[in-house]
């Protein structure tokens, strides 16, 4: 186990419930994907307002400050990277109709930060255009087996659950024959999915799951059902739900009495949760490192004036990544890319490090694998003595 010293960070909430995921950026250009010579020109639609936008604002940083980075030295190939952002406004709607303007303009690529409904209404038209789409947004349905065009930069609905479970057994000292697992968890297709792959995992090596709670986005009490689960006396409890929600359940479990080990997704990982949930029994996962913690990261988002603005979400760690993880596809694309050269690009994309070691394991991409992430690590606060610690790495590749 690493124990890190303490960081005090700005906080910002995540409201926007999982996965919330893709890419924003800056500036605007006429320059075509065609040209040989102008700027490589990709699209963000980004929930920059409404409902999802706290959870979409410290990824949008993150893609601007790695954007700006890759131009600041020297661009790809000697071509800046023109990222024009469009605000999807919480509305799978209003994102449809950004991603129609998106395939007029010609980009060679859309990247989405936004939800789950956002991605399913994006995904055919984009398809059907044959321009690439990365976001985190995308359904396992379309990523497994992956489809044409769509790339998943951060962690599946599947992946979540089976780290999820490697973790539980590994805190439960590898033996889960009659050992009580509970569940609280927000009303979610994306957290179904989880909750399925998980419980059948944790239920074939022998534990049981007397008590599913599930409840809506923006929960002002969980007592009710805090004392259902606390009377399990339950062995671990999963808590799968957005930062805030999350709180609002770890603290009324404890109230109900239970000192069950908490598990939660990356939705809620952010350091700042951690020390609103205060219990040295809750764990969250992350497949990047925390913004800051990785120096190259701070520096050029310091440099874009935007360090505030990646520190207080996990999020922010994508947009890093996901641009990054282009930027070496662009690499090998030809000087007459269009998206169905950068489509074959990331598809060669192999064993790539991401710069500043922000992902915790290496991305890889193939034409059949088109999800980025391969390793995560559990984050852990104990108040009582101001000390953060993170697991060994779990591989979900």
């Amino acid at each position: 186990m690493l124990v890190r010293p303490r960081f005090r960070v700005v906080f910002a909430t995540i409201a926007a419930l999982l996965p919330v995921l893709a890419l924003s950026g800056c500036g605007s250009a006429n320059g075509g994907s065609g040209s040989a010579d102008g700027p490589y020109k990709l699209v963000l639609i980004s929930d920059l307002s409404g409902a999802y936008a706290s959870g979409s604002k410290p990824g949008a940083a993150g893609v601007e400050v790695a954007v700006d980075a890759i131009n600041d030295a020297g661009g790809v190939n000697g071509r800046t990277i023109d990222l024009q952002v469009i605000d999807g406004q919480s509305n799978p709607d209003v994102a449809l109709a950004a991603a129609q303007k998106a395939v007029a303009s010609n980009p060679l690529a859309v990247l989405l930060f936004g939800s789950s409904a956002g991605a399913s209404k994006l995904t055919p038209l984009l398809q059907s255009a044959r321009i690439p789409f990365i976001s985190g947004a995308i359904s396992d349905e379309s990523i497994y087996p992956p489809q044409p065009g769509l790339y998943q930069p951060g962690l599946t609905a599947k992946q979540n659950a089976d780290a999820i479970y490697q973790f539980v057994k590994q805190k439960l000292n590898g033996d889960l024959a009659g050992k009580t697992v509970d569940i609280a968890a927000i009303n979610s297709p994306f957290v179904d999915v989880v909750i399925q792959g998980a419980s059948a995992q944790l239920e074939a090596d022998g534990a049981t799951i007397p008590s599913v709670e599930r409840y809506d986005y923006g929960i002002a009490s969980f007592t009710t059902q805090a004392g259902k689960i606390a009377r399990d006396i339950p062995d671990v409890v999963l808590t799968l739900g957005a930062d805030n929600d999350t709180i609002v359940v770890n603290k009324a479990l404890a109230a109900a009495g239970s000192h069950a080990i908490t598990v939660g997704m990356a939705v809620a990982a952010a350091p700042e949760v951690l020390e609103q949930i205060a219990s040295a029994n809750y764990y969250a996962l992350t497949e990047n490192a925390y913004a800051r913690d990785v120096p190259d990261f701070l520096a050029a988002a310091d440099k874009a004036g935007k360090k505030e603005d990646i520190l207080g979400s996990t999020f922010s760690a994508t947009g890093w990544v996901a641009i990054n993880i282009l930027v070496d596809a662009l690499k090998s694309c030809d000087a007459s890319c269009d998206g169905a050269k950068l489509n074959a690009a990331l598809e060669q994309v192999a064993d790539f490090k991401v710069p500043g070691g922000v992902a915790y394991g290496p991305i890889t991409f193939s034409a059949s694998d088109h999800v980025g992430a391969s390793i995560v690590k559990f984050h852990n606060y104990d108040p009582k003595t101001d000390t953060w610690t993170e697991s060994d790495p779990i591989n979900v590749g």
